[in-house]
């Protein structure tokens, strides 16, 4: 099992923490042009290239080993066990785990110049591997496997990962963000629970009465994920940008350019937190205060916002009690940020073949789902009875709101930077405010977002 590294972005290091750290734990519609990801039905037999894969009933069992690539590290055995699950059923296969915990691209061109080509990978975008050749048509695949064609997915999980009509991707997993809240705190100062169509006033107002710098309690965990997730979910729930990340109707313009005043103030409504509110701390901040590390892992903030696989390593690591709200109304509508990153298969792949068997084992059979659910990296991907049962089952869940879970993923809307076309600039614009421009720096979404937004619209537009 293979290390490879290259640069780091804000979030990916937030994903690589998060899956290093658990036991067993874990970046939307698309827009209508046909030179971006569209929504259709799955691809049928009619769309099949005329050089069609060989049916499943004929695998060759040739010896071969299959390169696989993902930011989850070796060591985590739960994800590594659908691998030695895969390998059980289909003993002349070896999966080779690479673990990438920075650029995917990187290393996917890499291993292709070097004649070494990764097979399967996961990515945090999709449309750039598309648009570059990088990744194998799926549908011939899908056209020729009943097996693949008789599991019933969830609407939105194939959808996402289609252009022109053709499939480029399955879903390693869909997650969702949830806000995490402190039981103990609530009860030091005397707060209710939030209810599942709680607002985001609502959760202002909480914060603010669990504030107390006094004893070093605030109410808003110290972490960028906020604005990265919260403050551009933000304008789609109050109604002034119709997708999240600030994004039009068809995924060509970032309406934080300074086109809406709106939008503006709604990412600048959460900076406020640190710079008015004081119910969040930034770095500065926080050494002025005298408060060190992460104050929600340390029992001293109220709210967390992060994604569902965080809940088997928050049960483990935990030392206060705890429960999970879905994401607040806006005053439009209650909208979360949901994610299902792509599982790829490179077109320069020498074992196609296999590279298939193990996307769909991992993607579309029962086990494979129950092995993925088992590392808390997934929430259903389908209706079947038999999963949704497993599910609901799973030990990791008890003791928690599992309405809120389920409410959560009904309103999340998949992050559009995951698929769009252009989606990886709109993340780089986003997360250089929500690391060092805004959270550190402090600067404003009004200073900071027209002109950052105008350049990633120009590269939009081309």
């Amino acid at each position: 099992m293979k290390k490879i590294v290259g640069f780091k972005p804000i979030f990916r290091m937030a994903l690589v923490m998060m899956f290093a750290s658990a036991v067993a734990a874990c970046s939307n519609n698309n827009g209508n042009s046909s030179s971006s990801p569209t929504a259709s039905t799955q691809p049928s037999a009619s769309d099949a290239a005329s050089a069609s894969p060989k049916a499943t009933k004929e695998l060759d069992q040739t010896p071969v080993t299959l390169r696989f690539a993902a930011w989850v590290p070796a060591e985590n055995e739960a994800f590594t066990k659908i691998a030695r699950e895969f390998e059980k059923k289909y003993p002349w296969v070896t999966v080779e785990w690479n673990f990438v915990n920075d650029n995917m691209m990187q290393a996917v061109t890499e291993s292709i110049a070097g004649d070494n080509p990764i097979d399967v990978f996961w990515g945090a975008t999709f449309y750039d591997y598309v648009a570059q050749g990088i990744t194998e048509d799926l549908t011939p695949y899908i056209a020729q496997d009943k097996e693949f064609q008789a599991y019933e997915f969830n609407p939105g999980i194939l959808e996402p990962f289609q252009v022109d009509g053709k499939q480029y991707a399955l879903s390693r997993g869909n997650d969702t963000f949830l806000v995490y809240y402190n039981k103990d705190l609530l009860k030091k100062y005397g707060l209710e629970a939030p209810a599942n169509d709680w607002t985001w006033e609502e959760l202002k107002e909480m914060a603010k009465a669990a504030t107390n710098p006094a004893e070093k309690d605030y109410g808003i965990a110290n972490t960028v994920l906020w604005f990265q997730y919260g403050a551009t979910t933000l304008p789609n729930a109050n109604g002034h940008a119709p997708k999240n990340r600030m994004m039009n109707e068809d995924f060509t313009k970032n309406l934080a350019d300074g086109s809406n005043q709106d939008v503006l103030d709604d990412l600048q409504w959460m900076l406020d937190w640190v710079t008015k509110d004081g119910i969040m701390l930034n770095t500065k901040r926080a050494a002025e205060a005298g408060v060190e590390g992460d104050t929600w892992m340390n029992g001293q903030s109220l709210f967390m916002l992060h994604v569902s696989p965080l809940i088997p390593t928050y049960k483990d690591q935990l030392k206060f009690d705890w429960d999970i709200a879905p994401m607040p109304k806006g005053t439009a509508k209650q909208v979360g940020m949901s994610f299902i990153n792509p599982m790829m298969m490179t077109k320069a792949s020498k074992h196609k073949e296999m590279a298939w068997e193990f996307m769909k084992f991992w993607t579309a059979t029962v086990e494979g789902q129950k092995l993925v659910m088992d590392a808390g990296g997934t929430l259903l991907n389908t209706p079947n009875q038999e999963l949704t049962d497993y599910f609901n089952q799973l030990p990791v869940y008890a003791n928690i709101n599992k309405e809120a879970l389920i409410t959560a993923s009904k309103i999340g809307e998949i992050d559009p930077a995951i698929t769009m076309k252009g989606g990886e600039k709109v993340s780089e614009a986003v997360n250089a405010w929500a690391g060092d421009k805004g959270y550190t720096e402090e600067i404003s979404a009004f200073d900071y977002f027209p002109a950052a937004m105008q350049k990633v619209n120009e590269e939009l537009s081309k």
